[in-house]
């Protein structure tokens, strides 16, 4: 399909769009529904994964990456149409799901917040918060599901800069009190439109380099959004000063991982260790030693799968003084060596 004519297809009802639609009218009325329940082919919803409210065993309790993430190809962003007519569940997931409307508008249900998308609105929820999404017209809504676990490797140099959307990757990925959505408002900005279009069909289409081309445009976007739209964000609390405090220690201790110490972020920032301590552990749940190694070894998966360093150069470029210590803190967190996490090829 060449993208011009995605720009008509896109507004077409697919086969279980047309299962939900009748499922919608049928749920107006008691008989009606009754009727639609009896007649349903049990073999066919289970092989399309539909959601049917009245038949508990369709719905999962908590969405997983092997959901949608194909780790076989080290899918790390999947692209879909969100289906019109399908139940507004309550639902998380252990992803960061962006929702761009395309055309027409949804009703967003986040964490008891009702809020409506319209025309150009993009709305970014990370894991585990609880959120539902009802589109019941010819509204055109696209989901983008970034794996939470490889969030660095696909946006490592965007994560380094300074911005409203870094803090919110970073707050929801680390703190304990990160922002349970944030909201960009883009109306008919056409150069958005295009991007966001852009992926789904290359999601579509599936040619030569698709993947890497759908993070490249991820990227840019995330770009214009910054550039264009940064002051006019809808996010529940990031408004607060506890928020850019607790973001500066966080992106102080990414850009400076290999060779910090808790004394030095007490100096930078003119706190004492003591309460620079208290901070880290409000902040993220996690002491400064733990917080340390989970960046670490990011970084060093990051540096498996990208380069050909040693594993020895490896564990001296994260901050390790002994290769013997990092294989042994990998292993932990990874149930295998590093050298057995880059033959897999996989992302974890």
């Amino acid at each position: 399909m060449d993208f011009e004519t995605l720009r008509s297809e896109i507004y077409k009802m697919n086969e279980d769009e047309l299962f939900y639609r009748k499922y919608y009218y049928a749920r107006q009325q008691e008989y009606s529904l009754h009727k639609f329940l009896s007649e349903i082919d049990m073999e066919t919803v289970r092989k399309r994964h539909l959601l049917v409210p009245e038949i508990p065993n369709t719905i999962p309790p908590h969405y997983e990456d092997y959901f949608f993430f194909d780790a076989s190809k080290n899918t790390s962003i999947v692209v879909m149409r969100h289906n019109r007519y399908s139940p507004a569940i309550v639902h998380d997931h252990t992803f960061f799901e962006l929702i761009y409307v395309y055309d027409g508008s949804c009703s967003q249900t986040i964490s008891q917040n009702k809020l409506t998308l319209k025309t150009g609105d993009v709305c970014i929820i990370p894991p585990g918060i609880k959120h539902a999404i009802g589109v019941y017209d010819n509204s055109v809504i696209i989901n983008y599901l970034i794996r939470k676990s490889t969030l660095h490797n696909i946006f490592f140099n965007f994560l380094n800069n300074p911005n409203i959307l870094t803090a919110f990757f970073l707050n929801n990925i680390y703190s304990e009190n990160g922002n349970d959505y944030i909201i960009f408002h883009t109306g008919n900005d056409l150069e958005l439109q295009r991007g966001f279009l852009y992926m789904y069909w290359e999601a579509i289409n599936q040619e030569l380099y698709w993947e890497q081309l759908i993070s490249y445009n991820l990227m840019l976007c995330f770009g214009l959004l910054i550039r264009n739209y940064e002051k006019s964000i809808e996010a529940p609390t990031f408004t607060k000063k506890a928020d850019v405090q607790r973001f500066a220690l966080l992106q102080y201790i990414q850009d400076n991982f290999s060779s910090i110490s808790l004394n030095q972020i007490a100096e930078k920032f003119h706190y004492t260790p003591e309460y620079t301590s208290r901070l880290i552990k409000s902040t993220t749940g996690h002491n400064f030693t733990q917080l340390l190694q989970q960046v670490r070894l990011e970084k060093a998966q990051i540096l498996l799968q990208d380069t050909n360093l040693s594993v020895a150069n490896i564990a001296e470029q994260i901050g390790y003084e002994t290769t013997e210590h990092f294989i042994r803190l990998f292993k932990k967190q990874m149930h295998m060596t590093p050298t057995e996490y880059r033959r897999r090829g996989i992302i974890i």
